[in-house]
């Protein structure tokens, strides 16, 4: 199970072009077929490369049916959740059999796992009749150590001439995570390679469902708008089995601030998540400007706001540019912490995971393309992504005021896509 990727489903679909309103020729070339790769490196971390493949094809009835397969590997560091510390800290694997170490004042990261995942996707869209289409989705994802089986429907209703419409749906997913070794007991020291490992189920299951609601609007000829709300319950183990805390000795005078032992981390089994979202786009002589925000809370307590801001700008030739920005910031969940100390009593949940901390980040890069005939069209991009913390927060004590308790994340993401009829 991947832990520290970017979501990079959600970034290449940004790379691919929207298959929504796709008309194929049926008696030619009845599918509408988008092919997408991409390829994403973090400064010190990780490395991915995920490969799309995305297809549509209208139906003699008005139906239509679409498909999606992706495949990715992400290999390199990824952060263990323990902080840097003024020593070289060694780490017990995964597996309990080996170790992997970091030096003096580096981030401790895990550079001993490849992760693979393998997803399948298919949508069937339904007409019951010219203002009322029943949308069907299943989805199927598989890593080494992560099973994933979900699925929906959305009831779509148009009026006001086809200028509005309104949908709800509903979806439902079943996870079954399997981690190496198993699963460590909550908030339990790591212990050394090849000793006694007390660990828990070797499988444990983990469960979402969701509700949405919204609509679409035509404002004109030139503008369009859309208004979504979206509320998912998770419930079962939603804990990262691979991830640990740093005890700190925040007591002694001598050794303040230095780390005693590690911890597994321990998280809480329920979790409601809502948001809302808002995307406005406008075509205007020279190009096509499109902007969305979303506001996400949950139960955990994070809070997130997201700016995203899109202009195509038509090129000679049918070539076009379209420069790109997003904003990002999010509060941290009430259980996050960038270690426990040695005073305190144990809390019942606890996370150093940098996702759930307090940060923000801004994505900027550009697309560039050239639309063909027949619907073809190809397009390169390349962004670049930074994420920062608070790297010296008040709570920190002796030798950690010399760490940086945040370390940024820097990534360069490349994507390629290509559309055609077939």
């Amino acid at each position: 199970m991947s832990t520290t990727k970017i979501n990079i489903t959600k970034a290449l679909a940004t790379a691919c072009t929207c298959l929504t309103g796709v008309s194929a020729n049926a008696e030619t070339k009845p599918w509408y077929i988008d092919l997408a790769a991409m390829n994403y490196i973090e400064q010190d971390r990780n490395t991915g490369v995920e490969f799309l493949i995305n297809g549509k094809r209208e139906l003699d009835d008005g139906d239509a049916f679409s498909f999606l397969v992706e495949f990715d590997v992400v290999t390199g560091a990824t952060p263990n959740g323990a902080t840097a510390s003024n020593v070289p800290q060694t780490f017990t694997t995964a597996s309990g059999n080996g170790t992997y170490s970091v030096g003096a004042n580096e981030l401790p990261v895990d550079d001993t796992h490849m992760d693979t995942r393998m997803s399948l996707g298919t949508v069937y869209e339904s007409e019951i009749n010219s203002n009322f289409k029943i949308s069907y989705d299943t989805r199927l994802s598989m890593e080494f150590d992560y099973f994933s089986l979900g699925g929906g429907v959305e009831f779509l209703y148009d009026f006001n001439q086809h200028n509005t419409t309104l949908f709800t749906g509903i979806n439902g997913e079943y996870n079954r995570v399997h981690p190496v070794g198993g699963t460590p007991d909550p908030l339990v020291s790591m212990p050394p390679p090849n000793t006694f490992q007390p660990r828990g189920d070797a499988s444990v299951t983990r469960r979402q469902s969701g509700v949405h609601i919204g609509f679409n609007q035509i404002i004109n000829k030139n503008s369009l708008m859309q208004f979504k709300y979206s509320y998912s319950n998770a419930s079962g183990y939603l804990t990262d089995p691979y991830k640990i805390l740093s005890l700190i000795d925040d007591q002694n005078a001598n050794s303040l601030g230095a780390t005693v032992d590690y911890l597994f981390e321990n998280r809480p089994d329920q979790r409601e998540i809502q948001s809302v979202f808002f995307a406005y786009k406008l075509n205007t002589q020279g190009g096509v400007a499109d902007i969305s925000y979303r506001y996400y809370w949950d139960e955990w307590d994070i809070k997130s706001n997201t700016l995203d801001m899109k202009y195509r700008i038509k090129l000679e030739q049918r070539f076009f540019i379209q420069p790109h920005l997003r904003i990002y910031g999010q509060s941290s969940a009430d259980f996050y912490r960038y270690n426990l100390n040695t005073s305190e009593p144990l809390p019942e949940y606890a996370s150093a995971d940098l996702r759930l901390g307090e940060f923000d980040a801004y994505t900027v890069g550009f697309k560039y393309g050239k639309s063909y005939s027949e619907g073809r069209s190809h397009t390169i991009g390349v962004e670049y992504y930074t994420q920062r913390g608070d790297s010296n927060p008040d709570t920190a004590v002796g030798l950690q005021r010399q760490q940086d308790l945040y370390p940024a994340l820097n990534t360069l993401i490349f994507t390629w896509n290509y559309s055609y009829m077939w």
